[in-house]
């Protein structure tokens, strides 16, 4: 009965947010038409599984301050993505993800792969998700570009962001002038 009812909740979420989610893509649409990004998302997901073993969502100052509103909130992103609350810190909420699954060796049979994600070299290890075709948007769309700035990846993810004027980024000259002196 339970877990009838945990799926309906589920379902009645998803219908929502999908409607959210049509509002916020009309939203970068339109946003999207004067304004363009400052950099670009290239390169392809390692499926290293550290996106969803490791997962941080920020929370706006006024959340974060108020703390029943914040420990409602670590329960409806468990109710709703699935995902399981490790604790928070600062306006950070740290979950994993409960869908992925256990690492297989890539010495193994390989599952089918498309939006040209790649596998991992000779004897690291995959993972996989248990609802990849059907994953949030959270996942889906991650790492996500901003309008303005440098997003953040984990140091070992396939996807990097560069410059859309061609120019290196401030991180990329930084790093450069450390290794000259």
């Amino acid at each position: 009965m339970a877990a009838i009812l945990l799926f309906s909740v589920r379902a009645l979420a998803f219908c929502i947010g999908f409607l959210f989610y049509s509002m916020e893509t009309a939203a970068d649409w339109l946003i999207g038409v004067r304004n363009r990004t400052e950099y670009v998302r290239v390169g392809a997901c390692k499926r290293c599984g550290r996106c969803c073993q490791l997962l941080a969502l920020e929370m706006p100052d006024y959340i974060a301050k108020n703390g029943r509103f914040a420990d409602f909130l670590s329960r409806w992103h468990k109710v709703l993505f699935n995902f399981q609350y490790q604790g928070r810190e600062g306006k950070l909420l740290v979950y994993t993800c409960r869908y992925l699954v256990e690492p297989f060796d890539s010495h193994s049979v390989r599952p089918e792969l498309d939006e040209g994600r790649t596998l991992p070299a000779q004897g690291e290890r995959a993972v996989s998700c248990r609802v990849y075709h059907f994953r949030h948007r959270i996942c889906r769309f991650y790492p996500r570009q901003r309008l303005y700035g440098h997003p953040k990846t984990h140091p070992d993810c396939g996807f990097k962001f560069v410059r859309r004027d061609g120019k290196p980024a401030f991180d990329e000259v930084l790093e450069q002038k450390r290794k000259s002196l």
